[in-house]
């Protein structure tokens, strides 16, 4: 009951999540868009159903904006997955779904406990355009931190729809940092030098830092690597993060390994910012000089884009620790 309780004051608790930014966010400033939420699935030897409810609860309190994005009632959503009768639910299914009620936007995901973990994945999916979907996967070691990550995602979908400026003239809602662009080459050489190019704003409290986190596929997550802002930076930057791939742990990085490269900006507060995570794979044969469809794009293509700080993180080839 204590945990069920804390479950529906969690919005109130920012922390820092990783969740993917590709939906474009909205440009007409008079549409109120609809979202539905699925109910999530739940995987857990233990009864842990009640937390369906609770996830709806908060996504639905941290998604909605008055006069401007409406979460469909759930008893419509539930009513359209029954007359649906879907043998499994996928974006596919999601998005038959979302326009049989009239949603513009889709919310489904499933959250899994295993003995001492719990993970959550979600994603949010545009109805009625083809844009990739906004996702997000973590696993922490209780449900409450997970509940946490769940608010958080919420509150990112109100900026991924209308955009930060819209989403920082609501009321009651406090102004964070805000990522407007950001953007690096989805392939490169081991051993070169890679640019994360990144602007930002938070014309209120001002920035302090930026986050890069790096994931590689089995392997793990490497530790948060941190680029303090200077006092100029703090309201808004352009520029870019440059990380040198060559690792002194490994002469040698494993043909196609798959890394995704996640930047995130806090505030004085400890207010996060959107954050943009990047697919990144190593392959030899890929040239040191950007592709024609891989040239730095606006507002990047600018003489004068400034160096910011170093992405200091040591990779090591996974193939090394098994042989």
């Amino acid at each position: 009951m204590k945990l069920k309780l804390t479950l529906l004051f969690l919005f109130l608790i920012p922390i820092f999540t990783l969740p993917s930014l590709s939906i474009t966010q909205g440009t007409d400033p008079d549409k109120v868009y609809k979202v539905a939420i699925i109910p999530f699935m739940i995987y857990s030897q233990e009864n842990l159903d009640y937390l369906r409810e609770g996830i709806n609860d908060i996504l639905t309190s941290r998604v909605t904006v008055q006069d401007r994005i409406v979460v469909i009632d759930r008893s419509i959503v539930e009513r359209a997955l029954y007359e649906e009768r879907p043998t499994r639910l996928d974006e596919t299914v999601a998005a038959k779904i979302g326009m049989r009620i009239g949603a513009d936007y889709i919310v489904l995901g499933s959250f899994t406990k295993i003995r001492d973990y719990a993970s959550l994945d979600a994603c949010l999916l545009s109805v009625a355009e083809a844009k990739p979907p906004v996702t997000i996967h973590t696993r922490q070691k209780s449900t409450d931190e997970l509940m946490v990550e769940i608010s958080n995602f919420g509150l990112d979908i109100g900026y991924k729809i209308l955009g930060s400026r819209a989403m920082d003239g609501q009321p009651d809602e406090p102004r964070r940092p805000f990522i407007t662009h950001a953007f690096t080459v989805e392939k490169i050489k081991y051993g070169d030098v890679l640019k994360v190019y990144i602007e930002a704003e938070d014309p209120d409290e001002g920035m302090l830092r930026i986050a890069t986190v790096v994931d590689q596929a089995g392997y793990g997550r490497y530790p948060i690597n941190w680029v303090y802002l200077e006092p100029t930076d703090r309201k808004h930057f352009k520029g870019y993060l440059q990380w040198n791939t060559f690792s002194s742990k490994t002469s040698t990085l494993a043909e196609w390994t798959p890394i995704t490269l996640t930047v995130c900006v806090f505030g004085k507060s400890g207010r996060r910012s959107n954050t943009f995570t990047f697919p990144i794979t190593f392959e030899s044969g890929v040239k040191r000089k950007h592709a024609p469809s891989h040239q730095v794009p606006s507002p990047f293509d600018e003489k004068g884009i400034r160096k910011l700080g170093t992405i200091d993180i040591e990779l090591i080839d996974r193939t090394l620790r098994i042989r």
